[in-house]
């Protein structure tokens, strides 16, 4: 077992990646590790900040510098992250995504130079064929960062196979799902409760979009598709609950489809479990996602999911079992299914009791939690063959 894991992150900040990364860390600690995490950078958003916890640690970097474009990144930011490293002397270091990939893969380059051997995994938490469209940013991942990785985790097997033929990567992988801390969930009320907590009738036929109101997850095209719902059930309401860069956009489309009425735009909120009870399903219109928390959290809590076949997003919502699954750009198909479950409660009922043992099954963070100490002991054999064989001296 790895007994000392630095998690290397990119802000606190309150984001699908990072609430798992934190229970990650929280359960590691739990089952006898020593675990960290340190941010390259602060949130900047206090009122989405996540608590810092113990001896986790912000490093202070200012992702606008124009020393951030440098190739190998921010010459004092990567020789922060290198004395944390130096410091703790971890068995393992895991990176959260993004530009934590980028410092990390540079930062153990360097620690091989000094003949430290340390196995540095990545964490893929989505597709980066849609994330990195760029061929000169795939030659620089290929070329300089990922010569830096010797394992990575995939939230699915789409996101580990993405990331193995975009970057030629040929090290350890496997795909292991998020999970969540259930904890935060089981003292939630019934659905009058949240109901009348939010002040919103009984009687309303909920769908409910929980997220970044964001490019990736298309925003328009949850409207567009409430829309046709919206034509068939008087009683229908969509609650959007999230902010981003398309939070005016997605107001001014609701007017143009003459819904602003029957579309509820709630903003950003730090418990997002009186949205969920208070719904009756979910519905996920992203073009891209990994394996999304807010899927496993509304299962968990008994409401069906409704959402575009995107990425790994199939590991939770089994179709026809625990919600839909549909095409992307079959805005017709993905109305249809809201529209049969918003008028067959015994169904919605059904799909969630399936949805909530789905979870309980297969989303337990203890268990996934060794799961990634399992891979860790694999990638720690595997580097440290490796590097015995690169360092054997010829015969």
């Amino acid at each position: 077992m790895s007994k000392k894991i630095l998690i290397l992150d990119n802000k606190p900040i309150r984001r699908g990646a990072q609430i798992f990364a934190r229970e990650l860390k929280q359960e590691l600690n739990r089952q006898g590790c020593r675990c960290k995490i340190v941010y390259l950078y602060n949130s900047g958003e206090q009122d989405m900040d996540l608590p810092v916890e113990g001896d986790d640690t912000y490093l202070g970097g200012d992702k606008k510098s124009l020393l951030e474009l440098m190739p190998a990144g921010h010459p004092a930011l990567r020789r922060r992250v290198l004395r944390e490293i130096l410091d703790f002397q971890p068995d393992v270091v895991m990176l959260n995504g993004a530009r934590s990939v980028k410092y990390g893969g540079m930062v153990n380059k360097m620690l091989r130079r000094k003949k430290i051997h340390i196995p540095f995994v990545v964490r893929v938490i989505d597709s980066v064929v849609y994330w990195n469209r760029s061929v000169l940013k795939q030659w620089y991942m290929r070329n300089m960062i990922v010569p830096g990785i010797d394992g990575a985790v995939g939230v699915g097997r789409k996101a580990l196979e993405d990331f193995r033929s975009l970057y030629s990567f040929n090290g350890p992988g496997t795909a292991i799902p998020r999970a969540f801390n259930t904890d935060r969930f089981n003292n939630n009320g019934s659905r009058s409760d949240a109901r009348k907590h939010l002040k919103r009738p009984e009687d309303r036929k909920v769908v409910l979009f929980l997220g970044n109101v964001t490019k990736q997850k298309r925003p328009d095209r949850f409207l567009d598709v409430f829309a046709k719902v919206a034509e068939h059930l008087p009683k229908a309401e969509a609650w959007m609950v999230g902010d981003g860069d398309l939070r005016r956009d997605s107001e001014a489309r609701a007017g143009k489809l003459g819904i602003s009425d029957r579309v509820i735009f709630w903003g950003y909120q730090d418990d997002v479990a009186p949205f969920i009870s208070g719904s009756n399903l979910l519905f996920i219109s992203s073009d891209t996602e990994g394996v999304p928390g807010i899927a496993l959290e509304s299962l968990y809590l008994e409401r069906p999911v409704v959402t575009t076949d995107a990425g790994d997003v199939g590991m939770a919502v089994k179709d026809g079992k625990t919600g839909f699954l549909c095409p992307a750009d079959d805005t017709g198909t993905l109305a249809q299914r809201i529209r049969q479950l918003l008028a067959d409660d015994e169904k919605c009922r059904q799909l969630g009791r399936n949805g909530k043992n789905h979870i309980l099954e297969n989303f337990n963070l203890p268990r996934l939690a060794n799961l990634y100490l399992d891979f860790f002991k694999e990638v720690t054999r595997h580097k440290t063959t490796a590097t015995v064989k690169h360092e054997e001296p010829a015969a």
